[in-house]
């Protein structure tokens, strides 16, 4: 059997991980490596466990993926589809989600039961509090399915349909760069990356749809000028519908100088970067303490819940 190796990647969210809190991407990258194995150390077990947490916005947001990958899949397949159905499908997911959770089957199974943060750590959540998460959810699902961008995407000829939820690495220069194209298709000479947003606008989303671009033109020698760059912002779509954005040179320029120089930076920390190993030691712990209420790792940084300011 072929030795798995932990090798050397960049992502926008390593990047933004790294930007956080060092310590936190050495947990989540480094320590938990080879956590799923029976021998593992109780750190490892530990951190890989964490890789696998979400907390309840986190797990809403898979959630409306998930269900908005069900919709295309079925029609991919042929297979009809009902709002309706759509509906159901994500409160079954919020149902079992949550039971997997409360009776912590992620023990068994860290990689495939829902571990939600606030189970974990024993913070309180009011009903009120789920009741907004499924309002949430059910809001971005059915903003989806009464989309301009679902209509046009039932239009387009199935055979055109290039991605849904692919996840796949490429390289930028000698850099093993992970992605995740939540869907792309093409049509009349154009070629659209679609990124469903079922949080609020963020100012590194157009960046992250650049990198995006960058996978296009290497995995499908798609020319610039036909890129479009499409965030769908679910929690409120706007009236005046989804903005899409021309891709020029300079921009893939710049997000590949961005992703060789993040990529420069974070291998600088690594005590042998041709092995890419790393020392805790050399990822010290973010100063912005605020951060670390929220962090799932805080168990193997303060042996606990972080009760501190």
């Amino acid at each position: 059997m072929t030795e798995i190796v932990n090798e050397f990647a960049w992502s926008i969210s390593r990047h933004r991980e790294f930007q956080e809190c060092p310590r936190r991407y050495y947990l989540a990258h480094y320590a938990f490596w080879g956590g799923w194995e029976p021998e593992a150390s109780g750190l490892a077990r530990a951190c890989y466990r964490f890789t696998k947490m979400k907390n309840l916005d986190m797990w809403a947001g898979e959630i409306v993926h998930g269900t908005i990958e069900w919709i295309l899949r079925r029609l991919w397949e042929g297979k009809s589809v009902t709002r309706e159905a759509a509906r159901e499908y994500a409160v079954e997911r919020l149902r079992r989600g949550w039971k997997e959770s409360k009776e912590r089957q992620w023990e068994r199974d860290p990689k495939r039961r829902v571990n939600l943060f606030e189970h974990y750590y024993g913070i309180e959540i009011p009903k009120e509090r789920t009741d907004e998460i499924k309002e949430h959810v059910l809001r971005c699902v059915e903003n989806f399915w009464a989309s301009e961008v679902f209509a046009f995407i039932r239009s387009v000829d199935r055979t055109a349909w290039k991605a849904i939820e692919k996840r796949d690495a490429f390289h930028v220069g000698d850099v093993k760069v992970w992605v995740k194209i939540d869907f792309a298709l093409a049509h009349d000479e154009r070629f659209y990356i679609y990124d469903w947003k079922s949080g609020r606008e963020g100012a590194d989303d157009l960046r992250q749809l650049a990198c995006y671009a960058l996978y296009a033109r290497e995995r499908w020698e798609i020319p610039y000028d036909r890129l479009r760059i499409v965030p769908v912002y679910l929690r409120e779509l706007s009236e005046a519908g989804v903005q899409e954005y021309a891709v020029s040179p300079e921009q893939l320029i710049e997000a590949k100088e961005e992703i060789l120089q993040s990529a420069a930076h974070l291998r600088a920390r690594l005590v042998d970067p041709e092995r890419n190993l790393a020392r805790m030691e050399d990822f010290p712990m973010t100063t912005e303490t605020w951060r670390c209420r929220r962090c799932f790792f805080q168990e193997v940084c303060y042996g606990g819940r972080f009760e501190g300011e």
